[in-house]
């Protein structure tokens, strides 16, 4: 397995891994989001990363821009802290421990900026998803509506 940042080359490939999702259990995405302009402005900014196996991508994750959650009262740290967004492993690549891969580079990329927390949103009938937060060290401080769903808002101090 391979975490690092995505190339311009892959948007397609990344953009037909959000595709995948798209109606599965869990999901909250649609046809619109996320896309194209996520994909270019996660790529612009560096901030979009991919896991790789055998030359394959299987998944990508990117840490957000912005932050969108930081009004939330939940959190025990708001200064210096970033989120995480557009969560995603090949169907076939579920249900293998893999997202772990994921979300603990992820934490690596947010170590080296010296981030003092971690951020994100989740929808709460995503058990899976809270479940791996879980697992690598998140709390559960809240929860919100947002973009038209009910959000967990979890954190973890590094």
């Amino acid at each position: 397995m391979v975490f690092r940042n995505a190339e311009e080359y892959e948007s397609e490939a990344i953009m037909n891994l959000y595709r995948a999702a798209v109606g599965k259990p869990f999901c909250t995405w649609d046809e619109t989001y996320p896309g194209m302009f996520e994909i270019w402005g996660d790529l612009s900014n560096r901030t979009l990363f991919v896991l790789e196996e055998e030359k394959e991508l299987i998944g990508a994750i990117s840490i957000v821009p912005e932050n969108e959650l930081d009004h939330f009262e939940h959190w025990e740290i708001n200064k210096n802290a970033r989120e995480f967004a557009r969560v995603v492993l090949r169907p076939d690549h579920q249900h293998q421990g893999l997202s772990v891969f994921l979300v603990e580079g992820i934490i690596q990329q947010m170590k080296k900026q010296h981030v003092a927390a971690i951020h994100i949103a989740v929808a709460k009938e995503n058990i899976p998803a809270l479940k791996l937060y879980k697992r690598t060290g998140f709390c559960i401080r809240g929860e919100a509506d947002l973009f038209g769903h009910h959000f967990c808002l979890c954190e973890k101090i590094l």
